[in-house]
């Protein structure tokens, strides 16, 4: 399997690297990892895998308190 994983350009080696052990331990060790390197992230990672996605992106945290407070 391979996995697409989006994080900005500041992301250090370690942090990437703690996201595709995470990823392995759902999917086996050996899934392999595509860095996609995106300027409209700006914290967090946008992840693809097996037809879904992952997203802890800053700004999908954002809109996920703004649907909560005005609802």
């Amino acid at each position: 399997m391979k996995i697409i994983i989006s994080v900005p350009s500041n992301t250090d080696d370690s942090y990437f690297q703690n996201i595709c052990s995470g990823f392995k331990k759902k999917y086996g060790e050996d899934t392999a990892f595509v860095k996609e390197i995106r300027d409209d992230i700006i914290g967090g990672f946008i992840a693809e895998a097996d037809g879904m996605v992952f997203d802890t992106s800053v700004a999908s945290k954002l809109e996920e308190i703004k649907r909560i407070v005005l609802d």
